[in-house]
């Protein structure tokens, strides 16, 4: 052939040149080393089969012989044929007869020396089996015994005794397939050598490799040369008594590969003639594929310029034809990209103008309906295990076959927002009906919807691309989107938990200055009511102020209950036994056009709260469910005890209280607020907005949780839950002092002067002596220079200087075992002490009235006597 300069100059006939060198030979070459490899395995495998089945083989027929030797042990030699059934020599070089008194008595063959049998050997002979034993005989090759009772069911018998000839059992010539190369050893499983065709060294490193169980197979080395083995178990302990045998066959792996060389020296005849038509035939070649490449680089220029309408013809029938058609379809794709990116930008701007991702959802529907020319595109967003159509668009968008509403798993688009996976497998179905794209919209692991289209035509891959692209787009929008209403949510509800630790502590604070006042307003009308006679006009006025004042107590009550700061005296009461009693007022307070329904648990609900808090909670629930049913209805009260939510841990069973009505319900904003203070629904007059709010303080104070669950129309449902108490209920009867009145010096703390007048005033008229002191240093002047007794220490706790705690515990150093009475208005300031004898402090929540005041100081002192 000849040469052209163009032949052997261009770097791309060089390539070409190696590429066939390389594409006849490397193959072959793989093609070979393969087959070499294929060819060894295969040639292992088989000898390791051939060598297992050996000496599985050769162990069957040591059994087989010996189970022949155990049945004609007792047969006379005149009987037997001069060889076995099978051309073997005879099976016994001598058998005796021992008998019972120890007499050994030739039996047939020559004459032989009886093995000493151990008494598990007797005993096993006795049982009418049969022993195998094995006699070392210094250099000479081991003697083996095969014994046997000759009537054991008559307990002390004769045993006859054969030693075996060594020809008859180890003769292998033609059994099993052995060859000429296959060496065999036979031990016990102890490491006892046998029988071995092998060295003592070999024999010790096979012995070694056979401890791995009842059989297996394994590679030595002998010397230099490799070696198979195989090795299987003969179990021999339980019938004859002796230690299992092994075994083992080995074979050298030259003989297995010899094949191999031969297969080498042929392999590399054909690679060197196959290099020969190689170098033949690439010259030939690169000359045609030079043409179609040069028109491929010119045309290639040209669209590098910015010709998109080049085109390549070439007519070789080859590779090359389908690479020219595929750069013709490149060059005409060329423009879709154009398109594609263009589509892109507009879909950025529509995603990145304002209003969130949802309202732009609408507009980059419309955007790749109109580049992909689709019938129908839509987007399903999802809600727990419902898909909710958001937008759709298209030139025919009814066409598409799915409804606004899916379930997840339901079809098509349920299966892709199940699965997680798009599906695209169906957009080149001939059907335009069932040629359904859909891709997941998803952020990060999570899917939260689905973004599915029609084609109005098979789509290719630029469009299948574009519309993933567009859903990775739209999902990480739709993505950031969520992020930022769950951050705007949870700072709308850490600014509501602000609000309302603040509306909390000012009505606490409101509360505490409200209940002095009301204790001196209280204080000071209950003493001239107590002045006046009985027919007194004026009586009648004095009592509307204290009914006013009781209800302004009642109202701080609630602000108290609402910012958690009220005084609990919490007991061990059963809830269900609480609102059966409750009952009868309860239904006198809803009316007669409301049902009242309770379903008590079976079992006692047993929890630790102030009863008389429990039951306001209770009533402000059940009127809150009347107010809800002006029409009438069913209030539904229910107690229960659940199980632990998670039985491993050492959480207590709650128990629960749930109260729900017919009513008209609530929707999402108004069930936000109803815990706020002085937020009401019902109309002017009719409400104070504390009766929820005082519900929820009550609760939180008392360590249980609330819940609401209210839908409009279908009326309202609170879910109370309390931890559950140990214990049970004692009916226990308060003690009231048989008189009020004492002769005892008190020492009486408050910084509000008109609150320690009134009680001064009070504790006077009871004939006690008071030791007013406005300010907790005046009281300890008092208490250090008073040279009387001081019998008792009722103070204030929100004071100047220092709180009462701090004044009870300086004072009852100063006095001990005087009694000490502490109150407040505001529960924050209770702290009870430990210095003072008893029980502690007893604590008077204001506002009280006068009579309430002597009876506390009453039983402070006379605990103090009895103490």
């Amino acid at each position: 052939m000849r040469r052209t300069s163009r032949t052997f100059t261009s770097k791309v006939s060089w390539r070409a040149f190696g590429l066939f060198v390389c594409c006849a030979l490397v193959p072959l070459s793989a093609l070979a080393l393969l087959s070499l490899s294929e060819v060894s395995t295969e040639l292992r495998v088989q000898t390791e089969r051939r060598l297992r089945r050996a000496s599985k083989a050769v162990g069957l027929e040591l059994n087989k012989r010996l189970l022949a030797l155990e049945s004609v042990i007792g047969v006379p030699e005149s009987q037997t044929p001069a060889l076995g059934d099978e051309g073997l020599p005879r099976p016994f070089r001598g058998v005796v007869r021992v008998t019972a008194a120890g007499d050994i008595v030739p039996f047939s063959g020559q004459p032989i020396t009886p093995p000493s049998l151990t008494r598990e050997q007797l005993d096993h002979l006795k049982s009418g089996q049969t022993v195998l034993s094995v006699v070392p005989s210094g250099g000479t090759p081991l003697r083996f015994y095969l014994s046997r009772a000759v009537t054991p069911q008559l307990g002390a018998t004769d045993i006859l005794h054969g030693e075996i000839n060594l020809a008859h059992l180890w003769s292998m010539e033609g059994e099993a397939s052995l060859d000429y190369a296959t060496r065999l050893v036979v031990l016990d499983e102890s490491g006892q050598v046998l029988l071995t065709s092998l060295d003592p060294a070999s024999a010790a490193i096979v012995t070694r490799q056979t401890r791995g169980g009842p059989s297996g197979q394994f590679t030595w080395r002998d010397g230099h040369e490799e070696q198979f083995a195989s090795y299987w178990s003969l179990f021999l302990r339980r019938r004859y008594l002796t230690p299992n045998w092994v075994v083992a066959l080995t074979s050298p792996t030259s003989d297995t590969f010899a094949p191999i060389a031969a297969f080498k020296r042929t392999f590399l005849l054909v690679a060197l003639l196959s290099f020969l038509l190689v170098l033949l035939l690439s010259f030939g070649q690169i000359r045609r594929i030079l043409q179609p490449l040069d028109r491929l680089h010119a045309a290639t220029r040209r669209l590098a310029l910015g010709r998109l309408d080049t085109r390549v013809e070439v007519a070789s029938g080859d590779e090359f034809e389908d690479l020219a058609n595929s750069f013709n379809q490149m060059a005409g794709q060329l423009g879709r990209q154009f398109d594609t990116l263009a589509m892109r930008y507009e879909l950025t701007l529509a995603l990145s103008r304002g209003g969130g991702a949802s309202v732009s959802l609408q507009p980059c529907l419309a955007i790749l309906a109109r580049h992909l020319d689709l019938l129908a595109i839509g987007v399903w967003t999802r809600d727990g295990d419902t898909l909710t159509r958001a937008a759709c668009a298209g030139s025919a968008p009814e066409t598409i076959p799915a409804a606004e509403h899916l379930a997840v798993g339901s079809g098509e688009i349920g299966r892709i927002a199940a699965e997680g996976r798009p599906c695209a497998n169906l957009a080149l179905a001939p059907d335009s009906v069932h040629r359904l794209s859909g891709h997941p919209l998803r952020d990060g692991e999570r899917t939260f919807g689905v973004l599915a289209a029609l084609g109005a035509r098979p789509l290719d891959s630029f469009a299948l691309a574009s519309l993933a692209s567009a859903a990775e787009e739209i999902g990480r929008t739709l993505g950031r989107q969520r992020v930022a209403d769950a951050l705007q949510r949870s700072e709308e509800h850490v600014r509501q938990l602000q609000k309302m630790e603040a509306i909390g502590r000012l009505a606490g604070g409101v509360a505490h200055d409200f209940n002095n006042l009301l204790t001196v307003i209280t204080g000071y009308t209950q003493m001239l009511l107590a002045d006046l006679p009985a027919g007194d006009p004026r009586r009648a006025d004095l009592q509307i102020v204290v009914q006013t004042a009781d209800r302004a107590a009642q109202l701080t009550g609630q602000l108290l209950a609402f910012s958690r700061k009220q005084v609990l005296a919490p007991a061990l009461v059963d809830l269900g036994a609480v609102i059966s009693g409750l009952a009868a007022m309860l239904r006198r307070l809803i009316g007669a056009n409301v049902e009242l329904v309770f379903h008590p648990a079976p079992q006692p609900c047993l929890v630790f709260l102030d009863r008389g808090q429990l039951e306001q909670v209770v009533m402000n629930l059940v009127v809150n469910a009347r107010d809800a049913m002006p029409d009438g209805g069913r209030v539904t009260i229910e107690t229960a005890l659940l199980s632990p939510a998670a039985p491993d841990r050492s959480d207590p069973r709650p128990v629960l209280l749930r109260v729900a009505d017919t009513g008209v319900g609530m929707d999402e904003t108004t069930k936000a607020r109803i815990f706020e203070p002085f937020f009401t629904t019902k109309a002017p007059g009719k409400g104070t907005g504390l009766g929820l709010a005082t519900v929820f303080g009550i609760v939180t104070q008392s360590g249980g949780t609330i819940e609401v669950d209210s839908t409009p129309s279908h009326g309202t449902t609170f879910t109370l839950r309390f931890p559950l108490a140990d214990g049970h209920v004692e009916d226990t009867v308060p003690a009231v002092p048989a008189q009020t009145r004492g002769a005892e010096t008190l020492l009486v703390v408050d910084d509000e002067q008109g609150v320690l007048a009134l009680l001064g005033r009070a504790l006077a008229a009871q004939g006690y002596t008071v030791l007013p002191a406005n300010l907790p240093s005046e009281a300890l002047r008092l208490a250090k220079q008073h040279p009387g007794p001081i019998h008792l220490l009722l103070t204030d706790m929100a004071m100047p200087e220092m709180n009462g705690a701090m004044l009870t515990e300086r004072i009852t150093a100063l006095r001990p075992g005087i009694a000490v009475i502490q109150m407040s208005g505001y529960t924050e300031h209770r702290h009870p002490s430990s210095a003072g004898p008893g029980s502690g402090p007893v604590f008077l929540q204001k506002p009280f009235a006068p009579d309430v005041l002597a009876r506390a100081v009453r039983v402070a002192l006379d605990s103090v006597a009895g103490h």
